[in-house]
């Protein structure tokens, strides 16, 4: 069987296994609500699946793979969904915006847009429904907010990735994109933002969790230098400052950024 052709059954079994679980998920028994929030949960933890198995479709060519892939993933969350008829929407409108684009490429880019909004709006609810419970009236004092927190949440820390890919691409002291190598197109980019928010939240004490691989994998063979890493850091450092991160903030973070210099930096 052709290697493509194996890809893809893989990737149907994958996807059919998947949302196989979420809908039996949405079956428990109990109250109407507990069951929904633990159907979005489920939806939540699957969707990073999802959206890397269709990332490395795209970046190995195969942007027909990775079109269908999300295309029948958010066909089939759709109905799941019916208690978010405002993702309903955005489902409808991402695949009929799909539809007008003249390649497949910007298709696919289309559909992850939606895709990224139900992850993000779900977990946006998860978070909202944690924090309602009430301190009770002897509560003792609030310790210090997380890094996390201090940085201003995901959505704050979201514009400093856009800065920082943003700084970070056009700095040549960085070499991005590896002398031409490893082509940035805007699917390509979205998952390198949304790897770095979940990487930033883990490292930072945040309720996002990165699940991609090791520092030491996603970089090798890249051949990065100390130089490269350090003019790296420095653009991130310039991301938070202006974005008004305190200076005992963004330290804290680059010292997180720090330890992971040894798994990154293989060239002198």
């Amino acid at each position: 069987m052709p290697t493509n052709v194996c890809r893809w059954a893989m990737t149907v079994s994958m996807l059919v296994l998947l949302f196989s679980a979420i809908v039996l998920a949405g079956e428990t028994s109990g109250p109407k609500d507990a069951g929904q929030k633990a159907l979005d949960k489920q939806i939540r933890a699957s969707l990073p699946k999802v959206i890397n198995t269709g990332a490395d479709l795209f970046n190995e060519g195969d942007r027909a793979g990775c079109y269908r892939l999300y295309q029948g993933s958010l066909l089939t969350l759709r109905p799941l969904l019916e208690h978010h008829p405002e993702l309903q929407k955005a489902i409808d409108a991402a695949q009929a915006d799909a539809e007008q684009q003249p390649t497949v490429s910007a298709r696919a880019f289309a559909l992850r847009g939606a895709l990224d909004k139900i992850r993000e709006n779900l977990r946006s609810t998860e978070t909202a429904a944690t924090s309602t419970a009430k301190p009770s009236g002897n509560s003792p004092p609030k310790p210090r907010p997380a890094l996390w927190d201090r940085l201003g949440g995901e959505k704050a820390v979201r514009k400093v990735v856009d800065d920082f890919v943003d700084l970070a691409a056009k700095d040549s002291r960085v070499n991005f994109d590896r002398n031409g190598k490893y082509k940035h197109d805007p699917v390509k980019a979205a998952d390198v933002k949304e790897q770095l928010v979940d990487f930033i939240s883990a490292a930072s004490g945040g309720p996002l969790k990165y699940t991609g691989k090791s520092m030491k994998e996603v970089h090798k063979g890249m051949g990065i230098t100390t130089a490269e890493f350090n003019a790296l850091a420095a653009d991130l450092r310039k991301a938070l400052e202006q974005n008004g991160a305190g200076r005992a903030d963004v330290d804290a973070l680059l010292k997180a950024v720090e330890e992971t210099r040894k798994d990154i930096v293989e060239g002198r």
